[in-house]
């Protein structure tokens, strides 16, 4: 009757390299650290893992196994202490959160969830995406939570930007006579799909007899998809169309992020306009609508750095355990935020040893989210 339970996460790859040393004759094995840690002196605590359960769960799976512990509370709290000095999940760990619009999750994630599997595999991270999006019904939530080590978390984001789609549209211009639809199965179109795996379509606004070409790739080839939207205004107006022709594409952002992204007196937007040389609209705000709907116009290359440089102005999220014996002077703190241009909140964990950190920023600025992460734990930058 005086017995509890406590199920907690182990690290997998600190449990896989645990294991595949025993196999190779160096170390002991899984069975034998447990079993030590269950035999410890007065320790009355019984370890539940199943070896063969457990090598089968963390080879074939991305993220970290349980392990259950039962026993005497005093005795679970010293096994669990043992276990995790050596396959501590949360030393080393961190959770990701980035906006990702949730009309994009299903292309991010893949037929069959393919291109996400690919990405956890590469990277040993857990990648969740939200349960609330499955129902119809609600508002959909952006957030995306990426959880494992620092640098394959850092690259796990950078390889969710670069399986967004790239859209890219034009307007052909009006002769003045009524004129049919480009037709998509004619050779040159054919062609320039195929060389440049991106796919070409036309539609046609009613009774305003303006067709809009929409060539649609992915990030990871923006270059191709950027040449052939050059070559599709070339090939379909002319070759002056690069110049007079301009081109559009959309970001869907949540609302609450819009006046964020346009900062005070619309000094950021105005800034990334400047810079790039494309116009950015974003819908008005009084609209009882509350529309999400980011548009880009601009040259080809103008409105793809705009729309890079307006995804680096989304928030990000960077969470980690810090020990709670560690103390962080405010004033040392307050200068960490001013340096790094990030927030910084520190808060004990309850019925736990341990202290919740949570950087914020935005993405162009995740170097310095990871660095204030070092400093704060008093790790080496690199």
């Amino acid at each position: 009757p005086d017995w509890v339970e406590e199920r907690f996460r182990v690290d997998r790859r600190k449990l896989e390299a645990m294991l595949q040393a025993a196999a190779e004759g160096r170390g002991q094995t899984g069975e034998e650290f447990f079993e030590k840690v269950s035999m410890n002196d007065d320790s009355n605590s019984r370890l539940q893992w199943g070896p063969m359960q457990l090598a089968v769960e963390i080879f074939s799976s991305f993220t970290d196994p349980h392990i259950k512990v039962a026993g005497r509370e005093e005795d679970v709290r010293a096994a669990k202490t043992k276990i995790m000095a050596v396959l501590d999940t949360k030393s080393n760990r961190v959770t990701l959160k980035m906006d990702v619009s949730h009309t994009e999750h299903s292309h991010v994630i893949g037929k069959g969830g393919n291109n996400i599997k690919k990405v956890m595999q590469e990277t040993g991270c857990h990648i969740h995406f939200p349960d609330s999006n499955r129902s119809s019904l609600g508002e959909k939530s952006n957030q995306v939570s990426i959880a494992g080590l620092v640098l394959g978390v850092e690259s796990a984001r950078a390889q969710i930007r670069e399986l967004l789609p790239l859209v890219f549209m034009f307007e052909l211009p009006i002769t003045g006579a009524l004129q049919p639809v480009p037709d998509v199965s004619s050779p040159q179109i054919q062609q320039i799909q195929q060389t440049y795996n991106v796919t070409v379509a036309f539609k046609q606004r009613p009774r305003m007899y303006v067709t809009t070409c929409v060539v649609r790739g992915t990030v990871n080839n923006a270059p191709s998809v950027k040449e052939a939207t050059a070559r599709l205004i070339d090939h379909l107006t002319g070759n002056m169309g690069q110049i007079t022709i301009p081109v559009s594409t959309q970001l869907d952002i949540a609302t609450q992020h819009h006046l964020f992204m346009i900062g005070r007196g619309g000094v950021q937007i105005k800034q990334i306009m400047q810079r790039t040389g494309a116009s950015i609209h974003f819908p008005d705000p009084n609209n009882p609508q509350k529309k999400s709907m980011v548009f880009v116009s601009g040259g080809i290359e103008s409105v793809y750095l705009a729309r890079q440089q307006l995804i680096g102005c989304l928030p990000l999220v960077l969470m980690f355990d810090m020990k709670e014996d560690v103390e962080v002077d405010t004033s040392k703190m307050a200068r960490l935020m001013e340096e790094l241009d990030v927030f910084i909140s520190i808060k004990p964990k309850p019925k736990q040893p341990s202290k919740s950190v949570i950087v914020k920023s935005v993405e162009r600025n995740a170097p310095n989210m990871y660095r204030a992460r070092c400093r704060l734990l008093g790790l080496e930058e690199s």
